[in-house]
Order: structure tokens, then C-alpha cells, then sequence
């Protein structure tokens, strides 16, 4: 994760925050998909 100037690692603590950028390397395209779902807001969410 990107945030600012600022590169982390993720972690169990660490939590997407608006303005970052998540720079993610998959071994298998099949997963794209699953990733891009990941990122979509849910139709539940207020």
C-alpha cells in the first residue's frame, strides 16, 4: 500500500484508507476478477 510518500506492507493491522494506492502482483490472471470484486463497494454499505 501507497500512502503518500509511504510504502507498507500489509498486514492484519493495516486498513485501506481513501487516496491510497494498493499495488498487488498476481501469479495467475484467473484471479483478476476475484481481486477487482475485492475492491467494489458493496450494495449494503451506507
Amino acid at each position: 500500500v501507497v500512502r503518500g510518500n509511504d510504502v507498507m506492507i500489509a498486514n492484519d493491522n493495516l486498513r485501506i484508507e481513501q487516496g491510497d494506492h494498493v499495488i498487488m502482483f498476481l501469479t495467475d490472471k484467473k484471479f483478476i476478477t476475484d481481486v477487482e470484486r475485492l475492491f467494489q463497494p458493496s450494495p449494503f454499505f451506507l
